[in-house]
């Protein structure tokens, strides 16, 4: 079953082996949607090798029915991604992330629309009570994202320290109640 989840801008769809391209080129180190993303984490050229071969061995297998990654596409234009993972592989903590690394996206609302969609689409595939997100004390742009897609700030205590400096790791959730999402019926 192939997916795409139509929005007012953005369209969120399967990977496909032309997206691997763009893999290829944002998978650069120095970029600057690097410094925000994980920024502690060595972007490398083995790390984005490896990042490749698990999409191109997903997109043999052919579309899954639980998503763990979709594409993020507007006007025509492959900007980034949106992904799910379990939160030190506990089944119940599942997390959700955003990735836009075209720098000519930023800005616009666009982040916005693609995580609201990406949460109202993983609380109706999979019985989660909440989702989770993660990310950092200076990535004041995630920090305003997820507080205005109604996420509340449940753990602040872990220190990551990048560019020699001390940041807080940030985790929120999201409750299926606060999401404004209908559950789907119990048969």
């Amino acid at each position: 079953m192939i997916t795409e989840i139509i929005g007012k801008v953005v369209t969120l769809r399967d990977t496909t082996t032309a997206d691997l391209t763009d893999y290829r080129a944002w998978f650069t180190p120095g970029l600057e949607w690097t410094k925000w993303d994980a920024p502690w984490e060595e972007m490398s050229e083995d790390f984005a090798a490896s990042l490749i071969d698990r999409l191109s061995k997903r997109i043999q297998l052919g579309p899954q029915e639980l998503k763990s990654r979709l594409e993020i596409w507007v006007d025509n234009t492959h900007i980034g991604w949106v992904s799910s993972y379990h939160i030190e592989k506990t089944q119940e903590h599942l997390a959700l992330g955003i990735s836009i690394p075209e720098m000519a996206f930023w800005g616009r609302g666009i982040g916005k629309e693609a995580l609201e969609m990406w949460a109202q689409h993983l609380f109706q595939a999979n019985p989660l009570e909440q989702v989770y997100c993660e990310t950092w004390s200076g990535n004041e742009r995630m920090v305003r994202l997820a507080l205005s897609l109604g996420f509340e700030l449940i753990e602040n205590d872990r220190i990551v320290e990048v560019n020699g400096k001390p940041y807080q790791k940030l985790k929120f959730k999201k409750t299926l109640q606060s999401s404004g999402v209908c559950p789907k019926p119990q048969l």
